[in-house]
């Protein structure tokens, strides 16, 4: 396997057209770039291995499609929506005694319009919104304190749905909305020629935000918080 050397913006640009022309004919005739693309994937995949691994060896790297490599096939079985192909295609490193879609987890895709590098938590991950909003609350004050070092992430792209009623009483802002999320993805945004000119060095950008997100992460996993952030910060601050 070839090493990865960074994304060109003809791969935004086979996302973009696959979004116009999202069937089997077009996909087949055009099979030989998302076969480039998805070689990129994969090398990206195996490049990550070692520092996602010394960020939390419990995360899934296998570079399978079936694990960390995302699918471009949509299931369209219980869908109205009977397009053949995703308009997005991840990396996605999770608890690998879970599966992708039921732990949060950190994640680098590439989509029409730009990269993204972010965590989560997904709409159906309830034990983990629980425990995210328990650590919150047991730990408010280390909880503002990381949000305000990082800005509350306003360089990031956030969306998600929160409850209407107070989750946890006695919170003030900003820690107070995130503990009423019902779901949340969070991710750095990047346009396709910047990702383009970073070329190989995209891998530091993934790790840099991968480092500022895995607190976030922490407070939705961690049984354990204050000693798992000191082995954090010892490690990598």
């Amino acid at each position: 396997m070839a090493d990865f050397e960074g994304f060109a913006t003809a791969d935004f640009g086979f996302m973009d057209e696959l979004q116009i022309n999202n069937n089997k004919v077009w996909f087949d005739t055009h099979r030989e770039r998302w076969d480039n693309l998805r070689e990129k994937l994969r090398a990206l995949c195996v490049e990550l291995t070692p520092f996602v691994s010394d960020l939390d060896p419990e995360l899934e790297t296998a570079p399978k499609t079936s694990r960390c490599l995302g699918r471009i096939n949509r299931d369209t079985r219980f869908s109205k929506d009977k397009r053949p192909y995703k308009e997005y295609i991840d990396i996605m490193f999770f608890p690998r005694e879970h599966r992708r879609t039921t732990a949060p987890g950190f994640a680098v895709g590439l989509g029409r319009k730009h990269s993204y590098i972010g965590t989560w938590i997904g709409a159906g991950m309830s034990e983990f919104r629980d425990r995210f909003e328990a650590n919150i609350d047991a730990y408010r004050d280390l909880f503002n304190r990381y949000l305000a070092a990082n800005d509350n992430f306003s360089d990031m792209d956030l969306h998600g749905e929160s409850y209407v009623r107070p989750r946890v009483e006695g919170l003030t802002q900003p820690a107070y909305g995130w503990a009423q999320r019902k779901f949340f993805y969070l991710g750095l945004l990047t346009p396709p020629r910047e990702v383009a000119k970073l070329g190989a060095e995209y891998t530091g950008l993934i790790e840099k935000t991968f480092i500022r997100l895995y607190p976030l992460f922490l407070f939705a996993t961690s049984l354990s918080l204050p000693a798992d952030m000191e082995n954090f910060r010892n490690r990598f601050e």
